[in-house]
């Protein structure tokens, strides 16, 4: 899991919590190679489909978007209407 990191930020009159996480080109390629392995297996009951970073989780969260309980196509479909396709790990229909 990669870390969120949090910081306390002065801005105009109060304070501000600045967040931020890196997703490194590594993690990018590991996940490449996942969605690549896992069009060559065949599916059992376990499929992973996707590797949401924390940022993007919180982020949805405040959009009103619940991850935690949406059904794993509705994420699959949420990463790609937002751009966000690299961190889905298979090319299976779900």
């Amino acid at each position: 899991m990669l870390d969120v990191n949090s910081t306390l930020v002065s801005r105009g009159d109060g304070l501000a919590i600045h967040r931020e996480q890196t997703i490194s080109d590594e993690f990018l390629d590991h996940l490449d190679s996942e969605r690549l392995a896992a069009s060559t297996v065949r599916a059992q009951d376990n499929l992973k489909v996707a590797s949401v970073p924390v940022s993007v989780v919180e982020i949805w969260l405040r959009q009103g978007f619940d991850i935690y309980s949406a059904k794993p196509r509705d994420i699959v479909a949420r990463l790609r209407k937002d751009g966000l396709d690299a961190f889905v790990t298979t090319n299976k229909k779900i």
